[in-house]
């Protein structure tokens, strides 16, 4: 099985932020305008283009991703896996239905059904597990999800400056134990999530959104708009 393991540059230990940064000028944005626009159009994709991913920019992506987490947190403990080849994305695709097999309506498909259900999972053109180790320490354990949840924020914001799209999937399923199994995770290894990674060719309409003041709450002094004091 041909797959393509990213930590970040510095759990690899290899080449320096700065070559990181080399290798993926292209998929910065010009401004913080710039920026400010891919936040705002960006788009869960579900439907994407029949064509591979750039394997090796997406890479690229992620490395200069990582280097925007000031968050202190273990590079060790933090791991990334593409599953890109045919068999990569068939194995993923397995063990994903395995875990959904197990609950709600799935239990009563037919194995055929489920089958070909795997097979439309692995027609995705790549799908990526976002994997993080714990111990017994919980705000070691916080740092590092948060790390990653950083890192994969990121990485969409430059995924879709380059017109790729993705789903982040983080339903209970991710917890099962086939899944885990089946994807290879050692036994203090936790996955944060799935990526569901492509290319697309037409953007969705986009969705009326809670306005931001809304969402937070401010203590004392002038709250302005929204929020409360």
């Amino acid at each position: 099985m041909e797959e393509l393991k990213m930590a970040n540059n510095r759990a690899a230990g290899g080449d320096p932020p700065e070559a990181g940064r080399r290798t993926a000028q292209s998929v910065l944005p010009d401004s913080c305008r710039e920026a400010a626009r891919l936040i705002r159009e960006r788009r869960t994709i579900r439907r994407f283009a029949k064509q591979a991913v750039p394997v090796q920019e997406l890479a690229a992506m992620l490395k200069l991703a990582a280097d925007t987490v000031a968050l202190e947190y273990d590079p060790d403990g933090l791991r990334f896996i593409f599953f890109a080849s045919d068999e990569g994305k068939r194995k993923a695709g397995q063990a994903i239905m395995a875990a959904y097999s197990g609950q709600g309506l799935y239990r009563w498909m037919p194995g055929k059904v489920v089958q070909a259900m795997a097979g439309q999972v692995a027609k995705i053109p790549l799908i990526a597990a976002v994997i993080v180790r714990e111990c017994g320490n919980p705000s070691y354990n916080d740092r590092q999800i948060a790390a990653a949840s950083g890192i994969i924020h990121s990485f969409t914001l430059l995924a879709w400056e380059r017109q790729i799209g993705l789903v982040w999937n983080t339903e209970l399923v991710i917890e099962h134990e086939l899944l885990k199994a089946g994807l290879g995770l050692a036994g203090d290894e936790r996955l944060v999530c799935l990526l569901y990674v492509g290319a697309y060719d037409k953007l969705p309409k986009g969705k009326s959104r809670t306005p931001a003041a809304e969402k937070w709450t401010v203590l004392g002094g002038d709250t302005g708009q929204g929020g409360e004091a």
